[in-house]
């Protein structure tokens, strides 16, 4: 990928080239962030498309995220380009204030979504109403996790429906606490824990924010994640309220999956757990 003029970089000094779980380390304002925004804009540029569960198209939300419209272009005026290579397509987007001014696939203009999603789904063998699927983006920021709870709850029974309610906290929560738990559900119109204690008492409810922000924080965001199943998890700021053996689980558990990672950070206790994780092959 080659990005010129994007958010908070000017220009890359070559091509980006990324596996299977990629790890962006830095200090604060060097570009990770812009790096898994523009991965971000790959699935849909068009502002006027919804992305999943977030309720705004994607150069709006990014916009949202900072400072607006103009945030978008490095110094604030001008055009951006993002230059990506997906299999055999070489995609092209420019960006202005104005969002999208033009996208390209192999030197071919798309002038709307459904022409350039036709052109995705051909080369990466999916549904073509997949492709608005293909990249979810977990800012660092709280409101944001507030927000995305709301779209949670608004398609509960689906994710019930799925099981994915009990295979998170099989995967996720239970390898990480002493306590016996079985699945996630909302009981008396919050969110809870259902703790197995006595046969004879019954189980009892625990609200996951007395279990810790942390786990509230991944929980939902992996919720989400099993609910849309992207081909791009970018995450930024993974670490934010993680205790260790939490984070080291969260990172095992997203290099199982059948998608490629892409995590922003500035801590080192993330590349370590990266180090003595059971992550396989393939890491960046």
């Amino acid at each position: 990928m080659d990005i010129e003029e994007f958010r908070g970089i000017r220009k890359t000094a070559e091509p980006l080239k990324f596996t299977k779980f990629n790890v962006l380390i830095g200090r604060n304002n060097t570009g990770k962030t812009s790096i898994l925004e523009a991965l971000y804009l790959l699935a849909n540029p068009w502002s006027d498309y919804l992305a999943p569960l977030i309720g705004r198209g994607r150069p709006n939300f990014i916009a949202d995220l900072h400072g607006g419209k103009k945030s978008l272009v490095y110094g604030y005026t001008g055009r951006c380009k993002l230059t990506y290579k997906v299999l055999e397509l070489t995609v092209t987007m420019e960006l202005d204030q104005n969002w999208v001014t033009e996208v390209k696939v192999n030197g071919t203009r798309k002038n709307s979504y459904k022409e350039y999603s036709e052109e995705l789904a051909r080369c990466l063998r999916v549904d073509v109403e997949y492709v608005h699927n293909l990249t979810f983006y977990i800012p660092g920021s709280s409101s944001f996790l507030k927000t995305l709870w709301g779209s949670l709850m608004n398609v509960w029974d689906s994710i019930v429906k799925m099981g994915i309610h009990k295979r998170i906290v099989k995967e996720l929560i239970v390898p990480t606490v002493y306590d016996r738990f079985t699945e996630i559900l909302i009981e008396r119109g919050s969110l809870k824990l259902r703790k197995e204690v006595d046969e004879e008492l019954g189980p009892l409810y625990i609200d996951i924010a007395d279990i810790g922000d942390g786990i509230k924080r991944i929980i939902t965001a992996v919720l989400a994640l099993e609910y849309v199943k992207p081909k791009l998890v970018l995450w930024d700021d993974i670490e934010i309220a993680a205790h260790p053996g939490l984070l080291e689980a969260v990172l095992s558990w997203l290099s199982s999956k059948d998608w490629q990672v892409f995590i922003a950070t500035h801590s080192i206790d993330v590349l370590t757990s990266c180090l003595i994780s059971p992550l396989g092959t393939g890491r960046s």
